[in-house]
């Protein structure tokens, strides 16, 4: 007798949908059929009218554990991934200290896997400060390499070692070691003398609102980075990764790269999709993220390059902060921390996405797990419903409507979530598996902190294929 069934769900891949059942023993999915094609099972659950996914994989985290869990810890981030539909976080290094070697990431392992209620994968510092350590992170089992084009935040500076690489000679190097190891170098693509001129101008003139922090970073300071990184790529022979991109131009320098050969991908993000700088003007720090959010005028040209498939990946880039961090930004937006959660609302605002017709139930798993499993080198065992991988899944009522209520997020940043409260929704997440275990159901976490793994890349893979 296998653990469980799923009967009578609309089963949908990047690549299609049809009326399966679903077969899972010991975590793994063991057969596709009809009715009495497959074996008996010790749990049933009729799915009828509803639709199976594979499970959502953020691509973009900021936890931040060890170090800051006061502003969110494993236990309630992957509380937060359990009862909207993700399966798996992808956390970046920044945590104190920050991954930046192996022995880091081993401990870092061993302090969050007894609090996970979902898998999770990491990222591994990478930055001219590192360099003798970027082979050994690669083989420890990172998924991707992370570097900030832009300097050290003050006061910060553990959180960050091996992380911030302005100078271009210096990046050069870098990208000469990651490339070494066939792993994607991730970056946050933000030039950072353009960022100091305009910063040092609008200081002078006493600029201080909310809306300063547009002025502050105008579209060109991200596009500025790409161009040189993707020129500095091209040149080291390695895989450059965008994270959150929000200017189109940006993403058109990326698929005319792309289109001549050159290793580069990239993530968007939810603020550069659904929100607009009315956003920040209405809730000041609380919209404030690096990049910015853009006008309306970009956001619709950012979905347009979703929709054709210019952009890979959608991750949240989640970013918890205490509301007394953000409040002092009301009277000067430089003092506030840039970022926003996100966790709780990658799914419902997809779905919504998919209900307005913006693109495809399709595109919307590949946008969210299939693409996301291929890139990090997952292919076949996440991402998927297929014989063989991982019994990971989201069942979807796509009529279900409803209101982000940010009050009831398991996320210690609702707080912080103020931008996102209350928007209406269209398609809602009944219930989440991980691993063939039920974590979330109806909106409760129905797991036990634990169940989560941590997840490292196909063994086999030597150099990751790419799209």
């Amino acid at each position: 007798m296998i653990d469980l069934i799923i009967r009578n769900a609309t089963v949908v891949n990047a690549d299609g949908r049809q009326q399966v059942d679903v077969a899972v023993h010991d975590g793994k999915i063991v057969a596709l059929g009809k009715g009495s094609i497959l074996p008996a099972a010790a749990h049933e659950v009729d799915a009828g009218g509803l639709y199976l996914l594979p499970g959502a994989i953020d691509s973009h985290v900021h936890v931040r554990e060890p170090g800051r869990t006061e502003r969110e810890d494993f236990a309630t981030a992957t509380r937060a991934a359990a009862v909207s539909g993700i399966t798996m976080l992808c956390e970046m290094p920044i945590s104190s200290p920050s991954v930046h070697n192996p022995q880091v990431l081993a401990d870092r392992i061993a302090a969050v896997k007894p609090k996970v209620y979902t898998d999770f994968a990491l990222y591994g510092a990478a930055a001219a400060d590192n360099v003798a350590d970027i082979a050994s992170l690669a083989n420890a089992g990172i998924i991707a390499f992370k570097t900030f084009r832009t300097a050290v935040p003050a006061g910060r500076e553990k959180e960050f070692i091996g992380l911030c690489c302005p100078d271009p000679g210096d990046f050069y190097t870098v990208l000469q070691a990651t490339g070494k190891t066939g792993l994607p170098a991730a970056i946050h693509a933000e030039d950072e003398y353009i960022l100091a001129r305009l910063a040092r101008d609008l200081k002078a003139q006493n600029d201080n609102g909310p809306m300063s922090h547009t002025r502050a970073r105008p579209p060109v300071v991200e596009e500025a980075s790409v161009a040189q990184s993707i020129a500095l790529a091209r040149a080291a022979n390695a895989w450059l990764h965008v994270v959150h991109v929000s200017s189109p131009y940006s993403v058109d320098l990326i698929r005319a790269a792309r289109d001549m050969g050159i290793k580069v991908t990239c993530e968007t993000c939810p603020p550069y999709l659904f929100l607009t700088d009315e956003d920040l003007e209405k809730h000041g720090p609380y919209a404030k993220t690096n990049p910015p959010v853009r006008n309306e005028e970009l956001v619709e040209a950012m979905w347009q390059r979703v929709a054709r498939g210019d952009i890979d990946i959608i991750g949240t880039d989640h970013s918890p902060f205490l509301a007394s961090e953000k409040e002092v930004g009301w009277d000067n937006m430089w003092a506030a921390p840039p970022g926003a959660p996100g966790i709780e609302i990658l799914v419902p605002l997809m779905l919504t996405a998919v209900a307005y017709g913006r693109i495809s139930l399709e595109r919307m798993v590949a946008l969210i797990s299939a693409n996301t499993a291929h890139l990090f080198g997952m292919q076949g065992r996440k991402g998927v419903i297929a014989v063989g991988a991982d019994a990971d899944f989201m069942l979807i009522d796509l009529a279900a409507e409803g209101r982000i209520d940010v009050n009831s997020w398991e996320s210690k940043s609702r707080v912080t979530a103020r931008l996102w409260n209350g928007r209406q929704t269209r398609g809602a997440v009944v219930g989440t598996w991980v691993r063939g275990k039920q974590v979330g159901a109806h909106g409760k976490v129905v797991g036990e902190a634990g169940w989560g793994c941590f997840v490292a890349p196909n063994p086999v893979i030597k150099e990751r294929p790419f799209f």
